[in-house]
Parts: C-alpha cells; sequence; structure tokens
C-alpha cells in the first residue's frame, strides 16, 4: 500500500517498504525498524542480533494501550503530529520507557510555552522533576517562587517536590523577597527625600517672607537652612501663628531624620 505524501499514517496495513509489525491490544501498527531504531535505543537493541524480537515479524508489546501508541508512531514519524495537551503526559512515560530523549524534549518544548499560574507551577515542577526536565523546572521554580511558604505547604503535590527543587524555590523565594524589601526602602528613602525638600523649601520661603516683612528694603535675604532656622525660632517667639507653623515643620523633620539615628 503507497502512503499518499504528506498524509497521515494509518499503520493498520503495510506501507513504504514497512518491515515490522508491533501488536497491541489486538491491534497491528505496520512501522519501520530504521525509523523508531532513530528515536529509541530500546527499539534499536530489540530488531538487533541480541533479543529475540529481531526474527519476529510481529512483536507484541503488553500491557500498552493501542490509541496511546499509535499517537506517538504519529509524532515520532516524518508527518510530525504536535505535542498537545491531549497527548503529552502518555507520551511522556511512553518516552522514559522507550528512551526516546528527543520526544521527552518535545514534550517538554510544549510545556514550557504552556501558561502556568504559580500554583499550577508546582504541579509542573513535580512532573518535570520525573522526567528530568530541566529546563521547566527552572521554569517552574521562578514562576512558583512567588508563592508564600504557608501557601506552598498547603499545595497537594508539596510533598512529592524533591529536595534539590524545594532548595531552589526557597533561595528564589528569600532573593524575591529581599528585593522586595531593598525595592521598599529605596521607596521610602526618595519619599523622605522629597519631603525634606519641600520642608526646607518651606522653611526657607517663610524665612524669606518674615525678613522682608521686617526689613523692607533688605537685599540679603538669608539663604543657608540655618540662618533661615534661627530667623523662625526669633520670629516664634513674637508670633503665635509662626509658633505653629515652626513647630509643625519641627515634627516633619524629626520624622525624616529620627529613623536615621534610632
Amino acid at each position: 500500500m503507497m502512503q499518499k505524501k504528506g498524509s497521515e499514517p494509518d499503520f493498520s496495513e503495510p506501507w513504504h517498504l514497512s518491515d515490522v509489525v508491533f501488536v497491541v491490544e489486538d491491534k497491528k501498527f505496520h512501522v519501520h525498524k530504521g525509523t523508531l531504531s532513530m528515536w529509541s535505543p530500546v527499539f534499536e537493541k530489540m530488531f538487533s542480533s541480541e533479543f529475540r524480537e529481531k526474527s519476529l515479524s510481529e512483536i507484541p508489546l503488553p500491557r500498552k494501550n493501542a490509541d496511546e501508541i499509535k499517537e506517538m508512531l504519529l509524532v515520532v514519524y516524518p508527518t510530525s503530529k504536535p505535542i498537545s495537551e491531549n497527548n503529552c503526559y502518555f507520551l511522556l512515560s511512553l518516552a522514559r520507557e522507550y528512551q526516546m530523549e528527543q520526544l521527552t524534549e518535545r514534550c517538554e518544548k510544549y510545556l514550557l510555552q504552556r501558561e502556568k499560574t504559580p500554583h499550577q507551577a508546582i504541579d509542573f515542577l513535580v512532573l518535570a522533576n520525573e522526567f528530568n526536565m530541566e529546563d521547566l523546572c527552572k521554569q517552574c521554580v521562578e514562576i512558583a517562587k512567588h508563592i508564600s511558604i504557608s501557601e506552598l505547604r498547603r499545595q497537594e503535590k508539596y510533598a512529592l517536590i524533591a529536595p534539590e527543587n524545594g532548595k531552589q524555590l526557597a533561595e528564589r523565594r528569600v532573593e524575591l523577597l529581599e528585593n522586595k524589601i531593598l525595592s521598599s526602602e529605596q521607596r521610602v528613602n526618595s519619599v523622605k527625600k522629597e519631603v525634606k525638600d519641600v520642608c526646607e523649601w518651606g522653611v526657607k520661603e517663610l524665612a524669606r517672607v518674615l525678613y522682608l516683612q521686617k526689613n523692607p528694603e533688605g537685599r540679603r535675604t538669608p539663604r543657608a537652612l540655618s540662618d533661615c532656622t534661627k530667623l523662625l525660632e526669633e520670629t516664634a517667639q513674637e508670633s503665635g501663628e509662626v509658633n505653629v507653623m515652626l513647630q509643625l515643620l519641627c515634627q516633619r523633620f524629626r520624622g525624616i531624620y529620627e529613623p536615621y539615628h534610632a
């Protein structure tokens, strides 16, 4: 039987020089030793002289699901059926059993592209460790680091997290919190500086106005903060209104400077 170019193989009948048959759940799959040997060292040995299957025209695959085996064949043959949510997980199991590293890599590539919440990332982290998918492990740790420790412990698969992955997760969580603290401190310091600048400007501006009231012809208004403060203190003894304003400014200054000298 000739397979149409570009069409999806059926495997139910001999086609294009197929040279071996897999028997799964009473279904027959006509396949090619060369193609499967390139994907799997297990199949390569199965077809070699070391195994009795070499001389068999039909090779049974016990305890396998026929639909899953067909799906695996469709993925590894040149038609290259894409990995999806429907086939990824059982293909990972088959890839591990038959040592099909390229198939595992294709499954991992699909899983890397899949969107994940921090909570879902824990489930995928366990899966990634089970099937030795290092890139997926790293991605899941980066996503899951946003979960608090208390939330993490409530996760259904918390106990299944591998010690090494748990260590990486804890380290990345600590780094995240440290960065948040540093960022918060920087924001607080920025606000304090802005308040400080405004207060200093207020002291100088008030001192300028008071100086000009006392010295209408004056040309050299006080500029240094200490001189402005001194003028305000002197004026506050004469004016209750100025005294109230001075006390408010002093409270603001204490709020800015005291944390640095605590």
